[in-house]
């Protein structure tokens, strides 16, 4: 595990707080804290209400220097929220007069960063807002600190509850209070209640049923229900107890049925016992429990050293190989605004030179076409040695510098290019009109929920597909490569990790689970059609592989109707829906609709009796040394499955490497 030296947000916070942690359970190091507040001459307001940072209770944040030990650095909030839209770049908000108070961020930082010359990573405390994480990432990227959110999507991990990460910080003696309410559900009564007693949860998940929806993040506060102030945690992170009497903190009524604690003093009180090791927190297994299941009828079902290959059947051997349902066959129309630059090659020596070169073609041709590269919504890279990749990626990347860049697929076999050429790109654009009609996925902080993204794409991107099922437009859904890197280390799975269980079984199921989790955040409903890229040593091992591939992919789809059969229907979500970006915190809560991220399937997923195809090809190298990479296509309705020429044109390039068996 690599020792990252962090810097944590804290807002005071619950989450903030817990998730440093997490921080600490993951081998890191915290050297400091930093937090943002309200101008000191804001005429004596308690809160300023920003979209971005909690800061009701900022008077209390200094008393965390002496109740945890460690430095806190403090930066004024400047500025308002200029550009409200879930994702967020450096160009927004940039000139002086008219700066996004995201931009506060930067010199706090860079203070931090002066004052401790090894801060490598920033740590925190984002559960399920895009709003907020999008934005620390886009600072730390910029500075080049590694975004860490340990909570995110944490109600969506094992063990699926909406309550977990409450009943985890009681269970380490995190005691954070109420400080305050915001919604018809929550009244003055809550303030000042522990949020993880039991007692405290049962009223939150009864309030959030009856106004906000179990499922939507509402017992958690994600909308802006409620906030809180961490006062008392486990040691060795807290040497303290912040200690609020009951004179030194008083309700005050807001609007809209608000209220909250305005603290007036406070102090520390030095615990008896801060030595020891750090709590025994709980954290999500790597496999959740159907993927495990998977991996446990793969092994079962191993011959000696590889899994038993099974023959081939005549869809494998077709010659003109394309999925069914029309996807990639030409059967049903292409999506709107569609345009496909396939198998570019460029000129030049080097690597990086002939990027350039496909790169600056790539952009003259969309241009012709009226697209421009912020259209570009999936790519694919195929290299002749994977050893170039840095060199090519740091020129793609100086291409792609919008929030959102394009999904990626990239691999390496020198066999699909031509004498003296390092590479060949193929790329898709698609116009979809308003900026809102493009979807993306682009989460680059380490988690335990699926890999940050390690290169400049999105883990998806998805289009409107110019359909509509019960009034929701329709999208095709293009999600990146997902190699079985472990998302809080972004490693490959050591043997310590694999133990007993064949290598190659384990990262081909890690790697589905990333791309299903994926997929759910995008709302897929309908995976269109598969690549397993492998890389085998033998004829041998690389039918063993396929199979090991193909019985993975069968066995995902037989759990997904299983889950569909025993699952009751639920009503169709926003897959747009952010609780934080709808609210924006305090008194600015209107009945919103459930945002289920689930890590179980979607409920709505049509029973299958065969799972969509499958297509197995062997390459040369994957990214970081991968046995597998798993590209898929996904649509967010019940719909046939529109033209994809992309994918046509990558079983076209590879149509001489497919493993059949």
């Amino acid at each position: 595990m690599d020792s990252l030296k962090a810097v944590c947000l804290i807002s005071g916070g619950k989450d903030s707080l817990f998730s440093m942690l997490h921080c600490l359970a993951n081998g890191h190091e915290v050297l400091a804290l930093a937090n943002l507040h309200p101008p000191l001459d804001n005429d004596g307001v308690e809160d300023m209400d920003s979209y971005m940072y909690q800061t009701v209770g900022h008077a209390v944040i200094p008393l965390y220097e002496k109740a945890l030990e460690l430095p806190l650095y403090r930066q004024q909030i400047l500025g308002s929220a200029v550009n409200q839209s879930k994702s967020y770049g450096a160009a927004y908000g940039m000139a002086p007069d008219h700066a996004d108070e995201t931009e506060s961020l930067v010199p706090l930082l860079r203070t931090v960063i002066a004052k401790h010359s090894d801060v490598n990573a920033v740590n925190t405390g984002a559960i399920l807002s895009d709003y907020q994480r999008t934005r620390v990432e886009s600072v730390a990227i910029r500075l080049g600190l590694t975004p860490l959110s340990y909570l995110w999507q944490w109600p969506n991990i094992p063990p699926h509850s909406q309550t977990s990460l409450l009943e985890d910080m009681n269970a380490v003696d995190q005691d954070a209070r109420i400080i305050k309410v915001a919604s018809g559900g929550l009244d003055d009564t809550f303030l000042w209640q522990n949020v993880a007693d039991p007692h405290t949860i049962g009223r939150l998940e009864r309030a959030a049923k009856r106004f906000g929806g179990s499922e939507d993040g509402a017992a958690l506060g994600e909308g802006g229900e409620y906030e809180t102030l961490a006062v008392a945690g486990p040691p060795p992170l807290w040497k303290g107890r912040i200690v609020v009497d009951e004179d030194g903190r008083r309700a005050v009524v807001g609007e809209a049925g608000s209220a909250s604690v305005q603290v007036l003093t406070g102090r520390v009180q030095a615990s008896p016992d801060t030595a020891g090791q750090p709590p025994d927190i709980r954290r999500p297994p790597l496999l959740e429990q159907r993927f495990q299941t998977i991996l446990d009828d793969l092994e079962h079902n191993t011959n000696d050293r590889w899994i038993a290959a099974r023959p081939s059947s005549d869809n494998e051997r077709s010659e003109h190989p394309g999925p069914r349902n029309g996807a990639g066959t030409g059967a049903t129309p292409i999506v709107p605004g569609h345009l496909l630059l396939s198998q570019l090659l460029g000129d030049g020596v080097t690597a990086a030179d002939q990027t350039q070169s496909i790169m600056d073609q790539a952009a003259a041709s969309l241009m012709a076409s009226g697209h421009c590269l912020a259209d570009v919504a999936y790519t694919s890279i195929f290299l002749r040695d994977m050893s170039d990749f840095a060199a090519i990626n740091a020129v793609y990347g100086a291409c792609f510098v919008h929030p959102n860049p394009p999904a990626r697929v990239t691999i390496a076999l020198a066999k699909v290019l031509p004498p003296e050429k390092h590479l060949m790109v193929s790329l898709t654009s698609i116009r979809v009109g308003a900026a809102d009609k493009r979807k993306a996925l682009h989460v680059q902080s380490r988690s335990y929920w699926a890999p940050a993204n390690i290169g400049p794409y999105s883990q998806a991107i998805s289009v409107p597909t110019g359909s509509e099922e019960d009034g929701a437009e329709g999208h095709l859904v293009f999600v990146s490569g997902q190699i079985p890197l472990v998302p809080t280390t972004m490693g490959l799975p050591t043997s310590s990790i694999l133990g007993a269980s064949d290598g190659f079984a384990y990262q081909a199921v890690l790697a589905q689970q990333h791309f299903e989790r994926i997929g759910r955040a995008m709302q897929v409903k309908q995976w269109i059609c598969a690549i397993a890229f492998i890389v085998a040593g033998s004829a041998e091992e690389a039918h063993a592989r396929s199979s090991a591939a193909r019985q993975a992919w069968a066995a995902l789809h037989r759990s997904q109707q299983s889950d569909v059969e025993t699952a009751s229907e639920d009503a169709d979500v926003d897959d747009s829906f952010d609780v934080w970006h709808v609210t924006h915190g305090s008194n600015k809560l209107p009945a919103y609709q459930s945002r289920l991220l689930d890590d179980r399937p979607a409920r709505g997923v049509d029973p299958i009796t065969a799972p969509p195809p499958l297509y197995v090809i062997q390459v040369d190298a994957l990214p970081k040394g991968s046995s597998v990479e798993w590209v898929t296509y996904g649509l967010t309705t019940r719909h046939t499955a529109p033209d994809i020429p992309h994918l046509r044109n990558l079983l076209q390039v590879f149509r001489d490497h497919l493993v059949h068996g």
